[in-house]
């Protein structure tokens, strides 16, 4: 009696592990012996861990990571202007708001978390683009009180007509 409990038990566990473990894109598998073996602290461990990088989203940034890195022409000093300023670049460090729901999401991102709404390949590497101009611009700028940000050749703010010195 206390043994078919005990079975009915793990074998519990291991398909809630399991379950709990595939809609975090993890080895549901290997998280349902671990949920047979260990009962409730599997199933409890299958709830802690973080959800898994879908094999989409790894294909893609492995495929990145290999065009970047198999170029080996010489970059041309305009590229390699391009590529300095970029350096410090981390686009999660950004946000983009989203056409349809005003809400910030993240500047890779494909689709809106919120709404639904989708982003093409190019929209999302224009927005990339241009949050780098804008993170290399106020590298090499000044931001003035009024926000405006302006070249380091300017002295005078084009907006309001401060000086330099009087910046953030």
């Amino acid at each position: 009696m206390i043994t078919g409990i005990l079975l009915i038990q793990a074998v519990t566990f291991a398909v809630l592990s399991g379950i709990v473990a595939s809609n975090k894109n993890r080895d549901p598998a290997g998280w349902g012996i671990i949920g047979l073996l260990f009962g409730i602290f599997g199933f409890i461990a299958a709830i802690a861990v973080g959800e898994a990088e879908s094999d989409i989203r790894s294909s893609k940034r492995r495929s990145r990571q290999k065009s970047s890195s198999s170029k080996n022409k010489q970059p041309s000093s305009e590229e390699e202007n391009q590529q300095s300023s970029a350096q410090g670049f981390d686009p999660d460090e950004h946000e983009k708001k989203c056409p349809d729901c005003a809400e910030y999401i993240k500047l890779e991102a494909q689709v809106c978390r919120y709404c639904g709404h989708e982003f093409s390949d190019e929209e999302v590497e224009q927005q990339i683009e241009e949050a780098k101009g804008k993170a290399a611009e106020k590298k090499s700028g000044w931001e003035c009180r009024c926000g405006s940000v302006n070249s380091s050749e300017h002295d005078l703010c084009p907006e309001c007509g401060r000086s330099a010195n009087a910046v953030i």
